[in-house]
């Protein structure tokens, strides 16, 4: 809901703060006034290209301010919010779009520096302005399938099939990797298969390196290590004078005396504890000398599988535990290609599957299209035709989309499928009996297309969240007695809204709920244009002025108007 709109230095506008009501508010004045100003201001807020010649003369900034209040309405503030625009609780939305005559203008939304796209969304979601959005709406290409969706209530349907084509889009994202991973791993699978053999035929061992490792040391050095060990033998245990003995003898010396003396003891144990350590020590450089054999052929194949170990590690670059979880791993890819084609398979069962869900929810909301088209442009035909329209026909024609290379038969059709389903939906008419029927968008005129496009709104509009609606002279090359089912329609069509009409049309403006008037004055040589909004007294000659044109006429011809006018207002 637009509270207020707020320009300045713009064209002719000076500064201008415009108060607005919910319901219809029609803005009305002479010729060449500029009502169509304040289109063109709103339009700024919706995001379109400015024309820098705007800019008022002689200033270097113009702006418009649009001040909006979304708390009665949560879907509308939800969609805001959706753009990344923080709304107060008070559910209030400014938006400010400033034009500068040097360098770039600024978009403002709630005081904070935004973009013109998000302007443009947010604008486009507030605003509908018929002297552009709305003609061009009918020519979109969506908008009859659109339309037609919204009237039906087929939103369910639709999310489904968007689902559907989202889980399509999945599997067969993973169907596809899997293909290639597959192929890659095809390719593969040989060098794979020989690395292991090479790895497994090796036998590894984690700790066998480190004992090949002890095992060609001591080879290597089997005299030197053969010839101490023999010394210390005898030194300890077999020489003619060793360590043994010379213990016994010092034992012997203190076991007289030790009882003597307590330290004497003492050291008498030592001395034992030290014998048996000796004669321990004594038989392992026995048995370390029996059976060090040296067998140089053995040494040999040490020296050869320990050079295998080292060539390993360093053609893969990892030691022996990563070498032994490379094994592992080569086992693992091996086995997961042996399994890939019945992967391969599982997977294409399950595109099938999907696109099979797909063709179905598809032709689901395709047969509900179908149902409901010709009750739906029978209803907008029944609302339409009053509006200068009386030969009207309209048709919502449902057609399945070109498939491309991929299509999918929905309905036994090949089809492209979309998030909106698989159909091209158009709206067609025929204005005047005889005539060839065409797309509305391509045959109807102006004037024609703002009426249709009237009616449409207030058959999809019912129990909705609208926008602001402005209709630019929608009464355009009407009587006055034709244009009165126009200004019933609006009036009905504000019932739950907003909207604002141009018009010059008496028997239009008097059915507003309120009344704006465009007047321009020159002030210091200056010509400004000012919006007042009248009231009920200053309504009835405002309206007599629309009944008599632009000139006024003899006194008698005035006082029938006036008359017309108060009936006019009395109706409205």
């Amino acid at each position: 809901m637009l509270r207020e709109l707020r320009v300045g230095n713009l064209a002719l506008v000076e500064d201008l703060t415009l108060p607005l009501n919910p319901g219809l508010t029609m803005l009305t004045g002479e010729t060449g006034a500029g009502k169509s100003l304040i289109a063109g201001a709103l339009l700024l807020l919706t995001g379109v290209r400015a024309d820098m010649g705007l800019i008022r003369e002689g200033e270097d900034l113009a702006w418009v301010e649009g001040v909006f209040e979304l708390g009665e309405r949560p879907r509308m503030a939800e969609r805001i919010a959706g753009l990344g625009v923080r709304l107060a609780g008070d559910g209030v939305l400014v938006l400010r779009r400033e034009l500068r005559r040097e360098g770039r203008g600024r978009v403002l939304i709630n005081g904070l520096v935004s973009s013109l796209a998000v302007l443009e969304q947010a604008g486009g979601a507030l605003l509908s302005i018929q002297s552009q959005d709305q003609q061009r709406a009918l020519g979109r290409p969506a908008f009859a399938r659109d339309f037609l969706d919204g009237v039906l209530g087929l939103a369910e349907e639709r999310a489904k099939v968007a689902g559907c084509l989202a889980e399509l889009n999945r599997v067969s994202e993973h169907l596809r990797q899997r293909r290639q991973e597959e192929e890659f791993a095809r390719q593969q699978l040989e060098m794979w298969e020989y690395q292991f053999r090479e790895l497994q035929g090796m036998g590894l061992a984690a700790a066998e390196e480190e004992q090949l490792a002890e095992q060609l040391a001591f080879g290597r050095n089997a005299r030197a290590l053969l010839a101490a060990a023999d010394r210390a033998r005898d030194d300890l245990t077999e020489g003619q004078v060793n360590a043994r003995q010379l213990l016994g003898s010092a034992e012997s010396a203190l076991d007289f005396v030790a009882d003597k003396s307590q330290r004497l003891t003492n050291i008498l144990g030592l001395i034992q504890e030290a014998g048996a350590a000796i004669a321990e020590a004594g038989q392992e450089l026995e048995r370390f000398l029996d059976g060090a054999v040296v067998d140089p052929a053995k040494l040999d194949e040490m020296e050869a599988r320990k050079a295998q170990y080292e060539d390993l590690r360093r053609k893969y670059g990892r030691d022996v535990a990563g070498l032994l979880a490379l094994q592992d791993e080569l086992a693992a890819r091996i086995e997961r290609q042996k399994v890939a084609g019945r992967n391969i398979e599982d997977l294409t069962a399950e595109v099938a599957a999907a696109r099979d869900a797909l063709a179905a929810a598809a032709l689901d909301l395709r047969q509900k299209r179908e149902a409901g088209a010709t009750g739906v442009a029978s209803r907008a035909c029944a609302l339409i035709r009053p509006l200068a329209l009386p030969e009207l026909e309209l048709e919502f024609r449902v057609e399945p989309l070109p498939a491309g290379d991929d299509g999918i038969m929905v309905g036994g059709l090949a089809a492209a499928v979309g998030s909106s389903g698989a159909d091209a939906v158009s709206l067609l008419a025929r204005t005047n009996r005889g005539e060839q029927q065409g797309e509305v968008a391509r045959i109807a005129s102006g004037g024609e297309k703002s009426r249709i496009y009237l009616g449409l709104s207030v058959l999809a509009g019912a129990g909705t969240e609208q926008p602001l609606l402005l209709f630019d002279e929608i009464d355009a090359g009407l009587g006055m007695d034709n244009a009165i089912p126009v200004a019933k329609l609006l009036a009905k069509l504000a019932q739950d809204g907003q909207v604002l009409c141009i018009t010059h049309l008496a028997t239009v403006a008097a059915r507003g709920a309120a009344h704006l008037k465009a007047v321009k004055t020159v002030d210091g040589g200056r010509t400004i244009l000012a919006v007042t909004s009248l009231t009920e007294a200053e309504r009835l000659p405002e309206i007599a002025r629309l009944l008599g044109g632009e000139s006024a006429g003899d006194a008698a011809a005035a006082g029938t108007r006036l008359a017309y006018a108060k009936q006019l207002l009395a109706r409205g």
